[in-house]
């Protein structure tokens, strides 16, 4: 057997392993055996299939010529898309879950892209081992290349039944969710619902098209509590404001008072340990975020039990790290932009969510053995999400809706109105400052309800951080690229 015969015969080979097994085998097993109907992706993945098929089939009828290969590669480059497309929708889920029947546990559409997968791979391969030949030259096919003919035939005929059958003629296409296969046109669904899902232009994010994360440095819409959401009684007043004139690298987000120093973190990855009266430096870095998971803008710190300082970014990854006066600055050049000689990074971590998963958030805090996030709206989702993370593990226990409790709205509101820009934890009970409508909540994280609400005078432009020393309730406004402390008896 000649070189150029050996090549013919194997891309006849790959036409029908890609016939018989995939296509095939989901038509005539899958389909009229078990009674698995495809759904409206999992039509255009076996659609993509035949075309590769029919194209590799003019490979072997005509020769083989550029235009050919070419249409191969797109034909499963088009493939790859649908099958990443549908594949994301499901990959995530917990064990067990997933669309339509398994095979070695995993669900169909991940083997499409397997499938897809496989076609560059040994297209790749044969190509390497083609001969050199006359572009165009017409030969007679062998018994073999024949098959491929045959059964492409065949299948794609078949498939055209299950196809008339499940889904109907045009304009009838593929549904989200077919119901089994039968041969009764009474018990099959022909439906034209998924047009409505055909519009373009479409996002390349999909629901993950949330827009960038908010920036607590940027003024608010609206900063007037009388104009809250919620109905608001009570009101807290300024006792001192100050401008706070340390040299810091941007907004302050987050304002932690423990015993002996404060914890003092900016929108630009920098965190300062700083004296309890907020007049020196003691000791600081700027995080490369971007160096491994990489950390957002950070909204949330805070001491752990080791003494060793947990920060949480917007993007709900944080970083742990220890202030050590010895630190080898060459050893920690990959994490620190500064303050590689002050601090050594301990872990990185990634909390994964479920309710929350298409929001940033915006204000962070840990307690004994929870943190506490809260989301911030975006563009396409508004709920008011409050997420507790288990210190110990950090993995997620718990997402809830903030209930009302003793608060009332206000006709055709929403709590999602509110931007809770700083958060603070005091006797058991979350203190949320929302620099929209300056509006304070006092939160029952077991009860999941709001305690209180409080306005907050309009004097304060956009409340970036806050926290308690002793009996105060000190908030820091980021005003004309400054940051300035507002103190209020509590």
């Amino acid at each position: 057997m000649d070189k150029e015969t050996r090549f013919y015969n194997l891309f006849s080979l790959a036409i029908l392993g890609i016939l018989i097994f995939p296509v095939g085998l989901a038509n005539f097993y899958f389909g009229y055996v078990l009674k698995d109907s495809p759904c409206i992706f999992c039509w255009a993945q076996r659609i993509n299939m035949i075309l590769i098929g029919a194209v590799a089939l003019l490979v072997v009828r005509f020769g083989f010529k550029p235009k050919y290969i070419a249409l191969l590669l797109l034909m499963a480059s088009s493939g790859l898309y649908e099958s990443f497309y549908h594949t994301g929708s499901h990959a995530l889920e917990d064990v067990g879950q997933g669309f339509a029947l398994a095979i070695l546990g995993l669900h169909t559409q991940f083997w499409a892209l397997f499938v897809f997968f496989s076609v560059v791979v040994f297209l790749a391969v044969l190509l390497f081992f083609a001969p050199n030949t006359q572009l165009f030259k017409d030969y007679p096919l062998n018994a073999l290349q024949k098959s491929a003919f045959y059964v492409f035939f065949m299948v794609v005929g078949s498939n055209a039944v299950q196809a008339f059958f499940s889904t109907g003629p045009f304009p009838y296409i593929g549904q989200s969710d077919p119901v089994r296969f039968s041969w009764n046109l009474k018990e099959s669904v022909w439906s034209m619902e998924n047009w409505n899902h055909l519009k373009f232009p479409r996002s390349v994010l999909g629901r993950r098209d949330v827009g960038e994360p908010l920036k607590l440095s940027a003024l608010p819409k609206d900063n007037d509590y009388e104009r809250s959401p919620l109905e608001i009684t009570k009101t807290l007043k300024i006792e001192k404001k100050e401008e706070l004139f340390l040299k810091l690298n941007g907004a302050i987000t987050d304002l932690n008072f423990n015993e002996d120093r404060v914890i003092l973190t900016t929108e630009n990855q920098g965190l300062y340990l700083v004296s309890n009266d907020l007049k020196t430096i003691h000791s600081h870095m700027v995080l490369d975020s971007y160096y491994s998971a990489t950390v957002g803008a950070f909204v949330g710190a805070d001491f752990n039990e080791d003494e060793n300082i947990v920060i949480m970014g917007n993007n709900k990854t944080s970083v742990e790290i220890t202030p050590n006066k010895n630190a080898n600055a060459l050893k920690n050049f990959p994490y620190f932009l500064e303050g590689a000689n002050s601090f050594d990074e301990v872990e990185r971590s990634r909390l994964k969510t479920s309710r929350a998963k298409n929001y940033y958030v915006s204000a962070a805090r840990r307690g004994a053995k929870f943190t506490y996030l809260i989301s911030a709206p975006n563009k396409r989702y508004k709920d008011l999400i409050i997420i507790s993370m288990r210190n110990s593990d950090k993995q997620a226990h718990g997402e809830f809706l903030l209930e009302l409790g003793n608060a009332k709205l206000k006709e055709k509101r929403g709590l999602g109105e509110l931007v809770i820009s700083a958060l603070a934890l005091k006797d058991n009970k979350l203190y949320a400052f929302s620099k929209e409508f300056n509006t304070l909540l006092v939160i029952d994280p077991i009860k999941e309800e709001i305690l209180e609400v409080y306005g907050l005078p309009k004097e304060i432009k956009n409340i970036s951080a806050g926290g308690f020393r002793n009996d105060e309730l000190v908030l820091v406004s980021y005003e004309n690229d400054k940051n300035i402390l507002y103190t209020l008896n509590f």
